[in-house]
């Protein structure tokens, strides 16, 4: 991610060593077979262990393996780039086939999974340590429908990795997560641990076990509501097409914050402030489609919502402003407003297939050609504060 923003390749040169460390790390103490399957103990932010494979690390794992060789190819370190691409092969497949349970992806317990780890000397599970219940690892979910279970697929979306998992089970597991975690109502909801939602109030819980086999001790949490994890997976609904599911659990994390209820600018979880809710800004970039490479000058927009009248903010390495575009039949107009800094353009991927073009900057044509993706420059432009780049567009008929 910081890389698409930045576009600095001598940093990431320099990081690259540090970042092959950190993730082959993965291979010394959860993924020591090295099949692209976490299966070691997993500690993780709802301050457990997670036992076995699971979709939430699962994810995280895969992503960071696309990423390695995204930035590995980059870099011209082939060797580095073909093993991970071999290990997010082997691990999204292990992952659909074995945790995909036909609506949403499961955990596979592990109780040794202690001994997969070469720090699971540190886990204790003893008698005391188990769940009465299914004999696990206290604090699994097993058979439950997490909504942080696509956290790693959110994260790919962001930054354009592509799909981990097979692209109808992802969108099946989304679907469930809404259908089965969202309340409209939790009067009738009972929640023993923190409270930041309840009585009339809507939210998306943690975990629920709609199949069930909920364990005696499930993670601590799993019945609580956090605006992190629904800012999360609204903005990935979103991305995904299921705008009107996403935009429903948006706007009942906002209507808890409404400055009656609670604080609107201190959205509360494990302390003040609290650092997930940033995650909120992922509406904006699912809503809007926006995407940016830097290094190859590239900025994207396809607007998910109003895209006949379309309006929002951007923000770059370099510069932010205003994107807009309107559409009437076969004729689209865009702008590019540039409010603060600069932007250097190369290509623009626009929503449309395009069949013409005119590019205008200060009342000078610039030439341009149209794209499969949407629009190149012949030469790189520089929009600077206050300039206003202007599109007259001529879309196909479909």
């Amino acid at each position: 991610r910081e890389w698409l923003v930045s576009g600095d390749d001598d940093w990431l040169r320099r990081l690259w060593p540090s970042v092959r460390r950190a993730l082959e790390y993965a291979w010394k103490y959860w993924d020591r077979d090295r099949d692209g399957v976490m299966e070691g103990v997993q500690h993780n932010t709802y301050d457990i262990e997670f036992y076995g494979p699971n979709p939430m690390t699962g994810t995280f794992y895969l992503g960071a393996l696309r990423a390695g060789e995204e930035i590995a190819r980059r870099l011209g370190d082939q060797d580095a780039a073909d093993t991970y691409r071999r290990l997010f092969e082997s691990g999204r497949a292990w992952i659909d086939q074995n945790l995909f349970n036909g609506e949403y992806y499961i955990q596979d317990v592990r109780p040794d999974a202690a001994s997969l780890s070469s720090h699971g000397t540190h886990v204790s599970i003893g008698g005391q340590d188990r769940d009465p219940k299914t004999g696990w690892p206290k604090y699994q979910f097993g058979t439950g429908c997490l909504s942080d279970q696509l956290i790693g697929q959110w994260m790919a979306e962001i930054v354009g990795l592509g799909k981990l998992l097979d692209p109808q089970n992802v969108r099946k597991a989304l679907s469930s997560i809404f259908h089965y975690n969202w309340r409209a109502d939790l009067t009738e909801h009972a929640n023993p641990q923190r409270i930041y939602a309840l009585n009339d109030e809507a939210g998306l819980l943690l975990c629920t076990w709609p199949r069930g086999g909920r364990p005696a001790f499930p993670f601590p949490y799993s019945d609580e509501v956090w605006t992190g994890i629904e800012y999360e997976v609204a903005s990935h609904l979103i991305y995904e097409g299921f705008v009107e599911e996403g935009v429903t659990v948006a706007k009942a994390a906002r209507a808890r914050h409404d400055g009656t209820r609670r604080n609107p600018w201190n959205e509360f979880e494990c302390g003040n402030h609290y650092a997930r809710a940033m995650s909120s800004y992922a509406l904006l970039l699912a809503l809007s489609g926006f995407q940016i490479n830097a290094a190859e000058g590239l900025l994207g927009f396809a607007p998910r919502v109003h895209a006949e009248d379309f309006r929002c903010f951007f923000s770059t390495n370099t510069g932010w402003g205003l994107y807009s575009q309107s559409v009437r039949g076969r004729a689209a107009a865009v702008s590019l407003e540039i409010r603060y800094g600069s932007v250097v353009l190369k290509s623009l991927n626009l929503p449309f297939k395009l069949t013409s073009a005119v590019a205008t900057l200060n009342g000078s044509t610039i030439p341009v050609r149209c794209a499969p993706t949407g629009l190149v420059f012949e030469t790189p432009v520089t929009l600077n504060a206050g300039e206003t780049l202007l599109l007259a567009l001529s879309t196909a008929s479909d």
